[in-house]
């Protein structure tokens, strides 16, 4: 098997629209329809709807076509007026900082947790001013940022739960307890699909406006204008089967990530560590590590390449705040992101839903032999 996989039902799903001919878009921006203000009833993107709304018990669910769509739609809901500022993470991917600058906001760069590589509420107020109209937080590699401690700034909270897709901790699913949720469906994702996104809400307001501004803003009523994020019926076909496994493919991920880290201890308990708090909420998108035994990083990534493991120079190199585009909007160094960015270790594509438990006996190994 390789990752990502699709099952019986869901290539089925996918020949059936295929066969039946006619158009691939549940959308129709014309008052005339009567499911003009989301996708056709029966549809894959309304079904991919529901079940999100009804697994991760939220009251909205706005199928978009990509993860980044979802976090353009979500801050645009808050009307950000020039000068109004976004506080976020420099450690993920571009698509985060670009959906604040599209909003009309300018983004601002807080420094990470050493241990779940995301913002915190103490390295937030550092940053939080007086422009500060709202916090993005990455639930970086299937992790949790601590939800409970940015809530109580009493700012809006919009999710960057991308990598997190049925990641949870006592309060609800990752992307449900702030103001919005942004879900990626892209690629080798947890919910794979190619490329598709959800945006998630329990706020009425917010879920009307992101369906206007997914559709182009049209309803003939108004006068906003909006995008085409309409993700299309194929890719929700798969994003609904791939939701329909993913409990089990999550577990599956847990499960490597546990039996690694038992082998690790075993086999390198002095060579690496793992800086994340690992827990039952974690979707383990990516698995990080660290090492504590010197080596340039490019020479044990090109070790373990020989013995067949994939292994990433850390999430981002440079982070956002030193990348070119983004680089204006820092305020000064920001040491634990730099620290982490040119020192830690990912393992994207070694520990998938595909792989056996024996697995991670061979990436340990693969360390072990790559350190000496």
């Amino acid at each position: 098997m390789t990752w990502p996989n699709y099952s019986k039902a869901c290539r089925s799903a996918v020949d059936d629209l295929l066969r039946k001919g006619g158009s691939l878009s549940a959308y129709r921006a014309n008052p005339l329809f009567p499911t003009w203000t989301g996708p056709a009833e029966g549809s894959y993107a309304y079904k991919l709807e529901r079940e999100i709304e009804r697994k991760f018990r939220v009251r909205h669910a706005v199928a978009v076509n990509s993860g980044t769509a979802a976090l353009h739609a979500a801050l645009a809901s808050l009307s950000l007026r020039p000068g109004e500022e976004v506080v976020t993470s420099p450690y993920t991917f571009s698509a985060t900082a670009s959906a604040i600058l599209l909003s009309g906001g300018t983004p601002v760069f807080a420094d990470v947790d050493p241990y779940t590589f995301c913002i915190t509420k103490e390295t937030v107020k550092r940053v939080i001013t007086k422009r500060t109209r709202a916090i993005l937080p990455v639930h970086l590699f299937g992790g949790l940022a601590d939800m409970r401690g940015l809530l109580s700034l009493g700012l809006p909270v919009i999710e960057d739960a991308c990598q997190a897709v049925g990641a949870r901790s006592s309060d609800g699913y990752s992307g449900t307890t702030g103001l919005a949720g942004a879900y990626s469906f892209n690629g080798g994702k947890n919910v794979p699909a190619g490329e598709c996104g959800m945006l998630v809400t329990n706020d009425d307001k917010v879920s009307e406006a992101a369906r206007r501004f997914m559709n182009h803003g049209e309803n003939f009523k108004r006068k906003e204008i909006g995008y085409n994020y309409r993700p299309n019926e194929l890719t929700c076909a798969v994003a609904y089967h791939g939701l329909l496994e993913l409990d089990e493919r999550n577990e599956r991920r847990r499960a490597l990530a546990e039996k690694l880290c038992l082998e690790m201890r075993s086999k390198l308990p002095h060579l690496a560590s793992t800086p994340h708090t690992w827990g039952e909420d974690h979707a383990f998108y990516v698995f990080a590590l660290t090492l504590t035994k010197f080596m340039p990083r490019d020479l044990f990534i090109k070790r373990m390449k020989k013995r067949g493991i994939y292994a990433s120079a850390g999430y981002l190199t440079p982070p956002l705040h030193m990348f070119p585009a983004f680089k204006k909007y820092a305020r000064g160094r920001l040491p634990v992101v730099e620290e982490l960015s040119f020192k830690t270790l990912c393992l994207i594509n070694d520990l998938t839903p595909d792989k056996p438990l024996s697995y991670a006996r061979k990436v340990a190994e693969a360390m072990r032999e790559s350190l000496k």
